[in-house]
């Protein structure tokens, strides 16, 4: 037998080798499964107060200061 077939079989050997023992770790590993059994006391946890804060900074101009209001003409509407 040639050199490089006899590397290709040893690799192919090692590879069908590979997937056997996973194949069988799958099959032989225990599914976890949830413990209803166990069934803890459920506490309420307090609830967070909101506290309303001002923002605004004294003496800052508005925001619609600056902006200008536009009137629609009737040529911008469209139809």
């Amino acid at each position: 037998m040639n050199r490089n077939i006899s590397i290709v079989v040893v690799i192919l050997v090692l590879v069908v080798i590979a997937g056997y023992l996973v194949w069988l770790r799958s099959k032989v590993q225990p599914t976890v499964s949830p413990n209803l059994q166990e069934q803890g006391q459920v506490t309420p946890s307090p609830e967070s107060t909101l506290i309303a804060t001002s923002s605004a900074v004294p003496g800052a101009k508005e925001a619609t200061e600056a902006v200008k209001q536009r009137t629609a003409t009737p040529g911008a509407v469209k139809r």
